[in-house]
């Protein structure tokens, strides 16, 4: 991108050209590195290649010792074949193998040894010891579940036993292992978004590791007709609060611009959808930082693009979403809300696949290979919008949002009536995004991954704006600025299943996180009163956390209805803080290293036939405070009847790593990362109740929920020296911390039709939050407080067309009314000058209008011979609803005590967008 051009130079601004030539100069370099990793990954992963085919065994023994028949056949067949030498000393053999399977070879070779085997492939065999007090010849059922086209494992799929009317959840490798099984003949196998399997159980699976492929549930047909069965959107089945998430769903919801996981999941009750500029999560009263974002391990600080109005996450690279509402288990830490567990794709281990498409934003790409035979695959994706190249209707529509307005007859008694002409705002803007996995078998038993994933956004813009009160003064204002955020982040993870009962995954993650904000701003101001005279403003923040952390985790499977887990962790963080403006610093600089280590321990027991419980603990140590921090959880769920379940969860939680919120009336929204230190920034803490009632029948559920948690804790922020302060009473104050309570209620109901799904949801709600510091200490409504949300979904597919709807509503969300400036004279040992206070009788106390829209969506799918392509129409806002996202105070131009000049202040409302069209378009082959 080139940000240095004619208009520009460089002896008359010097500050932006040295931004831009930097900017450029950083863009490349991390493009490099990027290419550089992705390249040397390629070149240097082996290719392993193992035989295809059914093993025939033609050998005969006659007094040989064990050992020596397992060497020989290793050595014939090129067999792997894993053994004890203390198990096998002693045995001979006497048997004749003539065009034998590999398994009945071994079924004579062993018969009459208290030995027995496992065949985990085709050429992988393990000998071992046969179990004590054998029942009956088949004692377990063991296996793995996974994608019957690409060959994928799928994580936690559900198995069924229709003789006992049991359920089992296979581990993160889909591995499943159903103990004391003589008595089952029959397993269901489902996984969101695949059609149910049935296997019958026959005396040959005694000695296998079951493979079961499942094929989807919503396929495309030869002639790319759409198939009658329903999809599979999201399962709330388990404990309470959490729902598995369906990502194809993403590509039914419309959107503005691109598929969006996060933004389909707002359609859920309890998670809210009327903030259209943010694709983080408020989810159960908490807000977007509270929640603890997982992709493939590492963490993920920072969770959009372009300023919010999507998330940073390719939906191409997602293979399954798990929410946690709240009540999560002990397996999680560091967050005082919600939790996103994200898995990313592993790739096709059978072919290679890609796709390509393009919106009216943005180009994405991916591509799916087999690097060898034992299950070695490659998965990439990348997407790029091109809006610093060209930018669309859709880009302007949406950017228009970010221009500064100012409302004719200012309702606020702050300045007289004025009138501007409209803001000239010229950006230089794109976002990007890159996902790189590799993923292995080694050996029989271990699995190896490695996930790499960078985003990032860069606006380079120049605003021109010029702002007239009445014929006695004229403001020419032009602001240039850089303002740049992404996320990097990569694990390395190994798990190895070591035998039936035990499962171990070690995982190393890396995660960074920087956002960068540089603004100079000159104003010409032409006066009847005070003259003609220019001020400069200068501001720069710089914010950024390094994250590595390290955690081993293990599960043991006791029975079928009871299993231990248990895991250790450790993380190192670099955090860094520094906000500059007019060449003094407001903000001191904040640079910590500290680490926080912890462990859990939780179990899960079926104590009677439809009770289930799940206690646990989790312990952690903040080196910053050195404290250690104890967090009880508990949920259970209770079976009523086979339609009809009951389900609880609570626990403690606390959160390290805390981002401020920065909003005032002034500087809009500038929040920033900063580690707790047990002072000025506390630890958060919380706790969570959550009751649940959920009925399922056919194609029919609803679920009832209620919810609570308090939180402790919370930080808000004001900048010193000078700079306005709208919430503390304290001038001198920078930080203030206080308490905050979000309870409410939310219910569902989901219909399936076949060719026609729809769900509506409603969520009561209310957060308050009480800070001493602010608002007098009266309690007030937080800024995200919404009484009432309403959202609607409906999808319906025919022949070659999938129609789909959503339609949102949310009663007024709360904000500030100011009523006059106050001047106030800083603490007598501060720095700084005058500081200047807006008056308000109430924090929150205003409500915003109701915020509703309606989003259509149509595509067409269409058959290329080996290749499927589609094509889609979506319209944001159907029927151009004005919605309004917040009110905001501008500053025209900064006091002058020189000449006598007060500042002039004005107020705005900030519209959202109205009516929006976008085309997309995306070919798979």
């Amino acid at each position: 991108m080139d940000c240095i051009n004619s208009n520009f130079p460089a002896e008359k601004y010097p500050l932006e050209f040295s931004i831009r030539r930097i900017f450029n100069l950083n863009y490349q370099i991390q493009m490099l590195k990027h290419l550089s990793l992705i390249l040397f990954l390629v070149i240097f992963i082996p290719k392993v290649s193992l035989g295809a085919g059914a093993v025939i065994i033609n050998e005969a023994f006659e007094n040989a010792p064990l050992k020596e028949v397992l060497q020989t056949l290793r050595k014939n067949y090129k067999l792997k074949i894993a053994f004890s030498d203390r198990n096998v000393r002693g045995i001979s053999v006497n048997t004749n193998l003539k065009d034998l399977s590999l398994q009945d070879s071994f079924i004579k070779i062993l018969e009459n040894t208290d030995l027995t085997f496992e065949l985990l492939d085709g050429k992988t065999i393990i000998i071992k010891k046969k179990p004590k007090e054998v029942q009956s010849p088949l004692l377990e059922i063991k296996g793995v579940i996974s994608d019957a086209e690409t060959g994928e494992n799928l994580p936690y799929a559900t198995l069924w036993t229709e003789e006992d009317q049991k359920s089992f959840l296979a581990n993160e490798e889909g591995y499943f292992l159903i103990s004391n099984a003589d008595q089952i003949k029959k397993i269901r196998v489902s996984y969101l978004g695949y059609q149910d399997t049935v296997l019958e159980i026959t005396d040959e699976n005694q000695y296998k590791r079951l493979n079961i492929g499942l094929k989807a549930k919503f396929t495309e047909l030869e002639e790319y007709v759409l198939s009658d069965q329903e999809i599979d959107h999201f399962s709330t089945a388990g404990q309470a609060g959490k729902v598995t998430y369906n990502p194809i769903n993403a590509r039914q919801t419309p959107t503005l611009g691109e598929v969006d996981v996060f933004r389909s999941l707002q359609l859920l009750p309890g998670v809210n959808a009327t903030n259209e500029v943010s694709s983080g999560l408020s989810i159960t009263g908490g807000t977007s930082n509270q929640n603890l974002v997982l992709f493939d391990g590492f963490t993920v600080y920072h969770v959009d693009h372009f300023f919010g109005y999507f998330s940073a996450f390719n939906p191409n690279a997602i293979q399954s979403v798990r929410l946690f509402k709240g009540g999560f288990d002990a397996k999680y830490g560091g967050r005082v809300s919600s939790v996103v567990d994200i898995s990313g794709k592993d790739g096709n281990r059978n072919e290679t696949k890609g796709s390509l498409g393009f919106n009216l934003l943005s180009v994405n790409t991916s591509l799916e290979i087999p690097l060898s035979d034992n299950g070695t695959t490659l998965f990439f994706s990348a997407r790029r919008s091109y809006t610093d190249i060209w930018s669309s209707s859709l880009f302007e529509n949406i950017f228009s949002v970010f221009e500064s307005s100012i409302v004719e007859n200012n309702p606020f008694p702050l300045a007289a009536k004025s009138r501007t002409i409209k803001t000239d705002l010229k950006p230089n803007f794109y976002y990007s995004d890159l996902n790189f996995k590799i993923s292995s078998k080694v050996g029989a038993k271990n699995q190896l991954s490695f996930s790499f994933y960078d985003s990032n956004d860069a606006l380079d813009y120049i605003e021109n704006s010029l702002v007239q009160y009445r014929d006695t003064l004229s403001v020419s204002t032009r602001k240039i600025g850089l303002i740049n955020w992404g996320n990097v982040g990569s694990s390395l993870n190994f798990s190895r299943q070591w035998n039936t009962k035990h499962y171990t995954s070690a995982l190393a993650s890396y995660s960074f996180y920087e956002s960068t904000f540089q603004e100079i701003g000159n104003s010409e101001i032409s006066s009847k009163r005070w003259g003609d005279f220019i001020t400069v403003e200068e501001q720069e923040q710089l914010n950024n956390i390094q994250d590595i952390s390290f955690k081993v985790d293990h599960e043991w499977i006791l029975s079928n209805t009871s299993t231990l887990e248990s895991g250790i962790s450790s993380s190192i963080y670099d955090n860094k803080l520094n906000y500059v403006a007019n060449d003094s610093t407001l903000v001191d600089k904040v640079e910590s290293n500290e680490f926080l280590l912890a462990h859990y321990f939780q179990g899960t027991f079926a104590l009677t036939n439809s009770l289930t419980i799940t206690p646990g603990i989790r312990t952690n140590y903040l080196s910053t405070t050195r404290e250690l921090y104890i967090e009880p959880r508990f949920s259970f769920l209770q079976k009523i009847n086979s339609n009809l379940q009951l389900k609880g969860a609570t626990g403690i939680y606390h959160q390290y790593l805390n981002q401020s919120n920065t909003k005032n009336a002034l500087e809009g929204n500038r929040d920033f990362w900063i580690l707790a230190n047990g002072k000025n920034v506390p630890v958060q803490r919380a706790w969570h109740g959550m009751l649940g009632l959920e009925y399922s029948q056919n194609n029919t559920l609803f679920t009832l929920n209620l919810f609570q948690k308090n939180f402790n804790g919370l930080t808000e922020y004001a900048f010193r020296n000078g700079s306005l302060i709208t919430q503390f009473e304290d001038n001198n104050r920078v930080f203030t911390t206080g308490d905050g309570i979000a309870k409410g209620i939310e219910m569902m109901l989901k219909k399936d039709l076949g060719k026609f799904s729809s769900w509506i949801s409603y969520t009561l709600s209310e957060v308050k939050y009480q800070f001493p510091k602010i608002n007098l200490g009266r309690a007030f409504y937080a800024d995200h407080d919404q009484r009432h949300e309403i959202n609607w979904f409906g999808v319906y597919a025919v022949q070659n067309f999938e129609f789909s709807a959503t339609w949102i509503y949310g009663s007024g969300k709360p904000y500030t009314v100011y009523e006059e400036i106050l001047n106030r004279q800083p603490a007598t040992n501060s720095k700084g000058s005058e500081i200047v206070v807006l008056n308000i009788p109430e924090r929150n106390g205003g409500r915003l209008p109701a915020y509703h829209r309606m989003d259509l969506s149509a595509r067409y799918f269409i058959n290329l011979g080996k290749s499927k392509a589609n094509v889609a129409l979506s319209i944001f806002n159907l029927y151009n609803r004005e919605n309004i996202l917040d009110t905001k105070v501008s500053v025209i131009a900064p006091k002058n005590p020189r000449n006598n000049r007060e500042r002039i202040i004005t107020t705005s409302n900030i519209p959202l967008m109205g009516i929006t069209p976008n085309l997309s378009f995306e070919i798979k082959f």
